[in-house]
C-alpha cells in the first residue's frame, strides 16, 4: 500500500455515504465492519480512516447498490457545510474566484481524489480534474459524485442569467453508459462524453461575481482553523512541501537554493542536508516542480514556449524543449 493510500482523512465523507446507503434501504453496518471502521466512530466529527479503508468501503457499497445514478446521488450529499472551516471560509470569499482559489489551496482537507486546477480560456473558466489516484473502477463513482457537488455547491453562488451568457457544459473522459439526455438531465446542462479531460466549463465572467456572506475577517479565521486542521490531517511541513510552494507560487523568475536558504535563515550547504533527510536533492525538486509548471502552462494558458521557456527561468528555448521531453517524452508542441 503506497503512502498516500495509508494517508488519513476525515470520517464525514463515510459518514455522509452511510446515510446514502439508507436511502438505498440497506445498513452499511457489514460493509463498515469489512473495511475495518469502527461504527462509533461515525459519532466523532474528529475521527480519521485512511484511504485504503475509504475505497474497501466504496466498492462494497457500489456492489450492493444497481443504480447507474448513485454517483449524481451521492454528491447530493454533499453541501459545502460538510467541509466545516474549509466551507465556511470558501463561502465567506469577496468573489467567486477567491473561493475556488481558496478550496484549491486547502484541497487535502476536501473530500475529493482529484487533483483540481482552474483554468482560462478564450472567456471559458474550467475546473480541471485529474486522476491523482490509480481508482479503477471507482472513477467514475468519484468523478460523478465530485461534478454533482460542484454543480449544487455553485448554484447559489452563480446569478441565474449574465447578458449573453456562455453556459455551463460538463466533459467526461468516459464512454456515456445510459443515455446523453438522461445526463443532460441529472446536471441540468450540456453534457459530453469520451473527451481529453473530466472538466466543468463556465462562463469566466462568473469567478467576477461577489458572494453573498462574504466576510474578510471571518474568512482569515477560518483560514487559520485550516492550517491547523492541514497539520493535524498531513502532519507538519518539512522543508520540501515548503520548498515545492515557493516555486509553485513564483510567476516570474524561480527562486535558486541561495535565495530559499536565505528565507528559511540557514546555508545552502543545511538547506541541502535538510532535503537529503527528506529524501531529495534540491534538483529533483525544481526539476518535479517545473515540470508541473511548463505541463500547467501548455495545457491551461495560450502562453508561447518563448514566453514559457523564460518563465521557467531557461535561456533559451532549445533548453527548455530538451527539459521537457526529458520529462514527458514529447516536444512541448506535440504535447499541447
Amino acid at each position: 500500500m503506497s503512502n498516500k493510500i495509508r494517508q488519513q482523512q476525515s470520517i464525514i465523507s463515510i459518514s455522509l455515504l452511510v446515510k446514502l446507503a439508507e436511502e438505498y434501504q440497506f445498513s452499511a453496518m457489514p460493509i463498515l465492519a469489512e473495511a475495518g471502521i469502527s461504527p462509533e466512530l461515525l459519532q466523532d466529527p474528529k475521527a480519521k480512516i485512511s484511504l485504503q479503508q475509504e475505497f474497501d468501503f466504496v466498492q462494497m457499497m457500489l456492489n450492493q447498490i444497481n443504480d447507474p445514478d448513485v454517483g449524481f446521488k451521492a454528491g447530493q450529499c454533499y453541501k459545502l457545510n460538510a467541509f466545516g472551516n474549509l466551507g465556511l471560509a470558501a463561502a465567506s470569499s469577496e468573489k467567486v474566484d477567491d473561493a475556488i482559489q481558496f478550496f484549491l489551496k486547502y484541497i487535502s482537507l476536501s473530500n475529493t481524489h482529484f487533483d483540481i486546477s482552474l483554468v482560462k480560456d478564450n472567456n471559458i473558466a474550467i475546473l480541471r480534474f485529474k486522476d491523482q489516484y490509480d481508482l479503477k473502477r471507482l472513477k467514475r463513482f468519484y468523478i460523478e459524485r465530485d461534478f454533482s457537488f460542484s454543480m449544487i455547491s455553485t448554484r447559489d453562488m452563480f446569478p441565474r442569467t449574465l447578458p449573453g451568457q456562455k453556459f455551463k457544459t460538463i466533459h467526461f473522459d468516459f464512454e456515456c453508459p445510459t443515455n446523453v439526455a438522461h445526463y443532460e438531465a441529472l446536471y441540468g446542462c450540456p453534457v459530453k462524453f469520451s473527451m481529453p479531460y473530466n472538466e466543468i466549463q463556465f462562463d469566466q465572467r462568473y469567478l467576477d461575481q461577489a458572494l453573498p456572506q462574504a466576510n474578510n475577517l471571518a474568512r482569515k479565521l477560518f483560514e487559520a482553523q485550516c492550517e491547523s486542521q492541514k497539520v493535524e490531517v498531513l502532519g507538519p511541513e518539512g522543508y520540501v512541501e515548503k520548498i515545492r510552494q515557493m516555486i509553485q507560487q513564483s510567476d516570474s523568475a524561480i527562486p535558486n537554493l541561495e535565495d530559499i536558504a536565505l528565507q528559511f535563515h540557514v546555508t545552502s550547504r543545511t538547506l541541502r542536508r535538510k532535503l537529503k533527510l527528506e529524501g531529495y536533492t534540491f534538483q529533483t525538486l525544481l526539476s518535479e516542480e517545473l515540470s508541473r509548471k511548463a505541463i500547467h502552462y501548455l495545457e491551461a494558458t495560450n502562453l508561447t514556449v518563448e514566453q514559457i521557456t523564460h518563465r521557467l527561468g531557461y535561456g533559451e528555448s532549445a533548453s527548455f524543449i530538451h527539459a521537457f521531453k526529458r520529462w514527458t517524452g514529447k516536444v512541448p508542441g506535440d504535447y499541447r
